[in-house]
């Protein structure tokens, strides 16, 4: 019962980076100005790749998310100031609104009630003018 009112109350979705930024084919440190944390651990990071995504309906992104972004291609490590760090290796294409998005999970589960700080993306092509986006629960998000 306390999750869900931790749920209803705090969860959410957060904008990670106040303006679109731009993510190399390298490592991307990211130092958040709030820390973030989760509640369940079906917390998730999420990348727009629109632009990178041509496809008419859900099924046929379904099917262009790994030709265009293949397995390994992209993960994400969230550490705390404590020394605390979750690996996201779990990527997820998904089709909602119009808008494609890489969904990135840990595939242990997420650690709750931790503060991360920083974030450090990889991906292996060049991400442009995109938005990251935190969704701090376990049930499916609805876009900002």
């Amino acid at each position: 019962m306390m999750t869900l009112l931790k749920i209803l109350f705090f969860g959410g979705a957060s904008l990670l980076t106040p303006n679109a930024i731009d993510l190399l084919d390298t490592t991307t440190l990211i130092q958040l100005v709030e820390p973030i944390s989760a509640i369940t651990e079906g917390a998730a990071l999420e990348i727009d790749v629109s632009q990178y995504i041509r496809a008419d309906n859900d099924e046929e992104a379904a099917r262009v998310f790994p030709l265009v972004f293949p397995e390994a291609c992209v993960s994400a490590m969230l550490h705390s100031k404590f020394g605390v760090s979750v690996y996201l290796d779990k990527v997820e294409g998904r089709a909602i609104d119009g808008k494609k998005l890489l969904r990135l999970s840990a595939s242990s589960g997420m650690v709750a009630g931790v503060n991360f700080n920083r974030l450090e993306l990889h991906v292996c092509k060049e991400i442009r003018h995109t938005a990251l986006t935190w969704y701090n629960y376990d049930k499916p998000a609805f876009l900002p």
